[in-house]
């Protein structure tokens, strides 16, 4: 959230959000409540249920690996890419490394940069605002 403050998304578009549930098109009942995302602006005019909201406004979506690291690593990509986020970032704890999925296609990321330690990237612009990261600041 820090790390979005910091680059200026704080005219709430886009807006960093917690505890916010993406609706999924792998079934009638499933949703995904990611660590952070970066949604539209006017986000609040699309819920579809309950605290789930259309993915349509859905602009990047981070996890940092838990327990679950499969899921992370396996399930959630394809989830994610079929509701079409734009940027998916996972943040590897175990592998020590961040991990940038874009270009979401027929249920996958067609494009995967991976970060190792010591690097600082750059968000995808299509997120609409630039966000430099530290890979470290990330894994602690």
């Amino acid at each position: 959230m820090v790390a979005c403050f910091r680059a200026g998304m704080v005219d709430r578009d886009p807006w960093p959000v917690q505890r916010l549930a993406i609706w999924l098109p792998t079934g009638p009942d499933d949703f995904a409540m990611p660590d952070l995302s970066v949604v539209d602006g006017e986000f609040h005019d699309r819920m579809v249920t309950y605290n789930c909201y259309d993915p349509a406004v859905f602009r990047l979506v981070p996890e940092v690996t838990s327990a679950a690291l499969c899921s992370d690593l396996t399930r959630k990509p394809a989830a994610y890419a079929m509701a079409g986020v734009p940027v998916y970032v996972i943040v590897d704890r175990a592998g020590r490394r961040v991990v940038v999925l874009t270009e979401p296609e027929d249920g996958e990321y067609r494009k995967e940069v991976v970060h190792g330690p010591g690097r600082v990237f750059t968000l995808p612009e299509s997120i609409g605002v630039s966000v430099a990261l530290g890979v470290d600041d990330l894994l602690s």
